[in-house]
Parts: structure tokens; C-alpha cells; sequence
């Protein structure tokens, strides 16, 4: 039977489940002086996520989930839409999610008091090392 071919314009999209093992949190404070602005300081929280992905992806199984808040959240023009981005794909996949002050608060108290287990991801197949994130769940249990 031949294979059926998938629609140029419509990128093949994976899903996977992440067993989370350890979270690094960053909060980060600076002086920032853009040209033609007043002098400003700016903090910006970072977490990052790293765990186990439950099927490889590219053979890979090794993941990290980096995230910070920022207002307002803006989507870019690629498509298909979406919520983060994958910017690296070997020798770990790298994801990198931005998040609403309130939303990313929600997800940092998870991981700081120990809940935050599993995260789930919807996302376009790495091409040449990158990809786009349409959706990400955090959860204390795992999604099926």
C-alpha cells in the first residue's frame, strides 16, 4: 500500500509526554538603557524545566523546557501559531515557552513546591533543528 503523502503546506505534528526531574530557577535584575529612553531596571524570573521525554523524539529523550514571563504576549507570523518554539533539537531537545505574568506564576509555584511532574507537548517535527510549540500542559499527574 503506498504511503499517503501529507499536504505541503501542513507541517506533521508530534505529541509527547516529559517526565520532569529537576527545575532550575533564575530570577535576574539589570540596569537597561535603550537609546532615546530613560535608564530602567528590569528583573525577569526563568525556569527551566529538564526531564525525560516518554518516546524518543529524532532519537532523542532528553528534554529542557525553558520559560520566563512577559507582557503582553505576542504571536509572531509563523504558522502554523504558535505557544514556544523548539531551538534546538540534538543532543536534547530545547524548548522555550513564554507565558502571562499570572499563568507563569502558576507554573513557578508548581515547580517550587515540588508538584510539577509531567508536562505534555504538541508540537511541529524539528526541521532542521527547530520547530514551533502550538501547545504545553504542566501538571502534577500524567496527561493521557
Amino acid at each position: 500500500m503506498p504511503k499517503k503523502k501529507r499536504s505541503p503546506n501542513k507541517p506533521e505534528m508530534l505529541s509527547r509526554n516529559v517526565a520532569i526531574s529537576s527545575f532550575p530557577a533564575t530570577v535576574r535584575i539589570g540596569a537597561v538603557h535603550r537609546r532615546g529612553e530613560e535608564p530602567e531596571i528590569e528583573s525577569q524570573p526563568w525556569l527551566e524545566l529538564q526531564g525525560k521525554a516518554t518516546e524518543p523524539i529524532r532519537g532523542v529523550t532528553d528534554v529542557k523546557i525553558s520559560m520566563y514571563p512577559r507582557e503582553p504576549l505576542v504571536i509572531g507570523t509563523a504558522r502554523p501559531a504558535s505557544a514556544g518554539a523548539i531551538i534546538q533539537a540534538k543532543p536534547e531537545l530545547s524548548v522555550v515557552l513564554t507565558w502571562a505574568n499570572a499563568d507563569f506564576d502558576r507554573v513557578w509555584t508548581l515547580a517550587t513546591t515540588g508538584q510539577l511532574k509531567y508536562s505534555h507537548l504538541y508540537f511541529t517535527k524539528p526541521h532542521y533543528n527547530s520547530g514551533l510549540v502550538v501547545s504545553a500542559s504542566f501538571s502534577t499527574e500524567l496527561e493521557e
